[in-house]
C-alpha cells in the first residue's frame, strides 16, 4: 500500500484538525469520500475543491446506507471532543463498529483514538503497553474511546479485518489544536494555563507530520490491531514552546497554574520504528503557526519580526 494511490478511500470526521488535510491529501491521488456534517459550507466547497467528494452525514445515525457500498481503506477520524457526556459513546465508540461491520472487507481501516485513555503514569512518556485509564476532566471521551478500541480487536479478529489504532498526541497545525491556541494566547499577550505541580511535557506533532503518519498507518494494518502512538519525536514542555512564541512575537509569555488535565506525551520508539520520525521541529511548527496568526484571528497587525524567524 505505499503511496496509498488509486484506492476508493473513506475518511469520516472531514471536516475537522486532522482529518480535513489527510482527506486532500488523498485526493491527490485517490478517489476520497470525505464525510462530515460540514455544518459550513465554505469548509465543504474547500474539500471538492481539493479533489474529493464532500459527502454530508451525521455518524449518529445509524443508518449508513448512503455511504459508498464499498471502499478500499476507511480513515475514521470522526469524534466528539470531551463536553459531550454519553453522546460521546454513540459517535465515538458505537459508529466505530458500524463502519467496521460495514467495511469488513476493506483492505485498511485505520482508527483514530487518543492518547488521553491512558492511566496517569506520573511524569513520564505513555508507552502502548500502558493501562487504560479515565482522563481527568475528560472521563465519557476517555471511556468512548476505551470501548472503541476493545470492539476494534474484536471485530478485526471476527471480520479478518486489517486495523491500523493510532492514538494522538496533540497534533497541531494552521486549522487549530492545543498548541495553536496557546501559541496565539502568547500573541495576543494573553495568559496560558498550566497543569500545577508538574512538568507540563507533550509530544507536539505538526500538520504536515501527522498526515503523512495517518496515511501511512494504512500501510501496517493488521488483523488483531496495530496500535502505535502518533506525536512529535521531540518532547517539550508547555513553558518551552511558549518561549520560543515569545521570543518569536516579541512578547513575555504569561503562565497560569489553574489546568484540570494533567499532561501527557507519547512514547514515539514503536512510531519511529514503523512510521518513522516526525520532520518538522517544534521550533519550526511554531513559527509557521505564527505565520497564519493574523489570518486565524483576525485582529493582530504584527506578529514575526522582519527576520522572519
Amino acid at each position: 500500500m505505499a503511496g496509498l494511490s488509486g484506492r476508493k478511500v473513506l475518511v469520516t470526521g472531514a471536516s475537522g484538525l486532522v482529518a480535513f488535510p489527510v482527506a486532500a491529501e488523498l485526493a491527490k491521488t485517490n478517489e476520497v469520500y470525505a464525510l462530515a456534517r460540514w455544518s459550513d459550507p465554505a469548509q465543504k466547497r474547500m474539500m471538492e475543491a481539493a479533489g474529493a467528494q464532500a459527502v454530508t452525514f451525521d455518524l449518529a445515525n445509524e443508518d449508513l446506507s448512503p455511504l459508498p457500498a464499498a471502499v478500499d481503506v476507511v480513515i475514521n477520524y470522526a469524534v466528539l471532543p470531551p463536553g459531550f457526556g454519553n453522546m460521546a459513546y454513540d459517535v465515538n465508540t458505537g459508529a466505530t463498529g458500524r463502519l467496521a461491520r460495514r467495511y469488513r472487507d476493506c483492505e485498511a481501516f485505520v482508527h483514530g483514538s487518543t492518547g488521553s485513555l491512558y492511566e496517569y503514569q506520573g511524569e513520564r512518556p505513555l508507552r502502548e503497553d500502558d493501562p487504560y485509564g479515565l482522563h481527568s476532566a475528560g472521563e465519557n471521551y476517555a471511556a468512548s474511546k476505551i470501548g472503541a478500541e476493545y470492539m476494534l480487536r474484536h471485530l478485526s479478529a471476527d471480520y479478518d479485518l486489517p486495523v491500523t489504532i493510532v492514538r494522538i498526541f496533540s497534533f497541531y497545525g494552521p486549522r487549530g489544536g492545543g498548541v495553536t491556541q496557546r501559541v496565539d494566547q502568547v500573541a495576543q499577550g494573553k495568559p496560558v494555563s498550566v497543569y500545577p505541580g508538574v512538568r507540563n511535557v507533550h509530544t507536539p506533532l505538526y500538520e504536515d507530520d501527522y498526515v503523512e503518519k495517518t496515511i501511512a498507518a494504512a500501510g501496517i494494518a493488521r488483523v488483531g490491531c496495530e496500535i502505535v502512538n502518533v506525536g512529535g519525536s521531540e518532547a517539550v514542555t508547555t513553558q518551552e514552546y511558549c518561549m520560543i512564541a515569545g521570543e518569536l512575537t516579541g512578547r513575555e509569555p504569561i503562565f497560569i497554574e489553574n489546568g484540570t488535565s494533567w499532561p501527557i506525551w507519547a512514547d514515539t520508539t514503536k512510531m519511529e520504528r514503523l512510521l518513522g520520525p516526525s520532520k518538522v521541529s517544534v521550533r519550526e511548527g511554531v513559527r509557521r503557526i505564527l505565520e497564519t496568526t493574523d489570518q486565524r484571528l483576525g485582529n493582530l497587525h504584527h506578529v514575526l519580526g522582519a527576520s522572519g524567524d
